[in-house]
């Protein structure tokens, strides 16, 4: 948006009296800028399922097109008349349009992303809650077929989001939380081996409880680092 900016510059360097200069060029690069954004802005919806975004995200839309036909008219009328008050209020008042609705585009994109990584994240959650009803090793075996491409994509969502954080303290804790999450994920599975080799060998005798106490200790280890995650 530095060409946005660029034209509001003009305009205040124009406010002591003096003639607005031709504005062709520069409004012409904004609204192809603009007809980008919006292409971009159209296909995200068709391809996206997260309703709230195809719900917000159109009005956006439609505000930064309606800013830049605001550019368009102010640069004609300014072209006939280089001192025209009108014309400068349209200029004023798209070029804030723009950044305005630009702004709205990238916060309903990210606050879809945000959602996404929840909505993953609650994937790992539900599986994780089952993990002290597991007690044959059939059923250990299908619990990781289905936690293990639910926490890979999880990871994945997250890792990209750490990496696109501007708020370096933001991004660490992300980092943090889920090498976390990867480093006790082995550690639970095998705890949860263990007590299956447990119960199928002594019955629910002598060490069950401790390594009960232990794979329920790991498996809300992890949910908390979770949480952290979504929070």
């Amino acid at each position: 948006m530095v060409k946005v900016s660029r034209l509001v510059i003009l305009h205040e360097e124009a406010e002591d009296g003096n003639a607005m200069p031709d504005l062709a060029r520069p409004v012409q690069a904004v609204s192809l800028a603009v007809n980008n954004l919006v292409k971009v802005g159209h296909e995200t919806i068709e391809s996206s399922d997260d309703v709230v975004l195809r719900t917000d995200m159109p009005g956006a839309l439609r505000r930064v097109e309606g800013a830049a036909t605001l550019l368009q008219q102010a640069s004609d009328m300014l072209r006939a008349d280089p001192y025209s008050g009108p014309a400068r209020k349209k200029l004023i008042e798209g070029s804030r349009g723009i950044l305005q609705g630009t702004s709205a585009l990238l916060l309903c994109f990210d606050e879809s992303e945000v959602r996404k990584i929840v909505k993953e994240c609650k994937k790992v959650l539900d599986y994780l809650g089952v993990a002290e009803v597991i007690d044959t090793m059939e059923d250990l075996v299908q619990f990781l077929r289905d936690i293990s491409p639910a926490l890979s994509k999880a990871a994945r969502e997250v890792a990209a989001r750490a990496s696109e954080l501007t708020h370096p303290p933001h991004a660490e804790t992300l980092a943090r939380c889920l090498e976390s999450v990867k480093r006790l994920a082995p550690v639970l599975i095998c705890a949860m081996k263990i007590y299956i080799h447990i119960l199928a060998e002594a019955n629910g005798g002598k060490g069950i409880e401790d390594a009960a106490e232990n794979r329920n200790y790991l498996a809300q280890r992890m949910a908390d680092e979770i949480h952290e995650i979504i929070r």
